[in-house]
């Protein structure tokens, strides 16, 4: 058999052997603010070639919040490059809307369904965006007399099944005290694929996915015009604790798992058991 001809049937299998898989992940994010509470936020991912789905779900503790906030809720999005549609979805209601890829080009790639805009996520990202200043360019006055400490462990240590590396940043100012730690690691294969057919199904639509800062302790940094060490990697877990005479704030963020599994179709066609409306609430 000529080598270009095995060449060819390896390709081919291997590529459908890939293509009937998927990653699913998920990650919680918790946080304790003064006025607003408790509140924690599920976000559960499943990126498979040509297919994108994104569920996120909240629960907050005080009811005044919680009622502003339009109550605890299970919401989603869908993206599908074979038909090149878009689905915005919310499990308590059981309703979905949708709208073709067509109609959010001619809205310059922005989607006009929303369905997850008062979901909170402050999770880790892979986009080196800290780069970003305040929108006038300048950087506050509390933060150019900051103080920081920073210290990065020699030891890995397990988190979420990976081995990461522990940055620790405390931030000093005159507004109070930031304390900053997070877990790196550098193997971010999954994460990037998950990413990855995420921005190819926005960029097919005109859009442009938004990321999530790389890392919260060099954003401020960064903002701050201060020079630090750097690690490589994405963060797989952090927390961020803010202290002053008055009140208090933590966040809390992990991922939870992130896995390659067998491509099961049903996870791309949930809203199909839901009444279609124009728009969601």
């Amino acid at each position: 058999m000529p080598m270009k001809f095995c060449s060819l049937i390896i390709m081919l299998f291997t590529s459908g052997l890939f293509a009937q898989t998927q990653v699913v992940m998920e990650d919680i994010m918790f946080m304790d603010a003064p006025y607003i509470g408790e509140v924690t936020t599920t976000t559960t991912k499943y990126a498979s070639h040509g297919f994108f789905r994104q569920e996120s779900s909240i629960e907050v503790d005080r009811f005044l919040v919680r009622m502003a906030m339009g109550g605890n809720k299970t919401v989603g999005s869908i993206l599908e490059g074979k038909t090149e549609s878009r689905v915005v979805y919310n499990n308590k209601d059981e309703e979905y809307a949708q709208e073709a890829f067509d109609a959010i080009r001619e809205n310059d790639g922005k989607p006009t369904l929303k369905g997850m805009s008062k979901i909170i996520s402050f999770g880790g990202g892979s986009k080196k965006d800290n780069d970003e200043k305040d929108s006038d360019g300048e950087v506050e006055e509390d933060e150019d007399k900051s103080e920081y400490e920073r210290t990065i462990s020699e030891p890995l240590e397990k988190v979420s099944g990976f081995e990461a590396r522990k940055v620790t940043t405390k931030i000093k100012s005159n507004d109070g005290m930031v304390l900053i730690e997070e877990w790196f690691t550098t193997d971010t294969t999954l994460f990037q694929f998950v990413s990855e057919v995420e921005a190819e199904l926005v960029a097919s639509y005109g859009g442009k996915k938004r990321n999530s800062p790389r890392s919260i302790s060099e954003s401020m940094l960064i903002r701050a015009e201060r020079t630090f060490e750097s690690v490589p990697g994405r963060m797989v877990k952090y927390t961020m604790e803010m202290k002053n005479d008055d009140d208090g704030f933590k966040m809390v963020w992990e991922l939870k798992f992130i896995k390659e599994v067998t491509f099961d179709s049903s996870d791309f066609e949930i809203f199909k058991k839901y009444d279609k409306v124009d728009k969601l609430d």
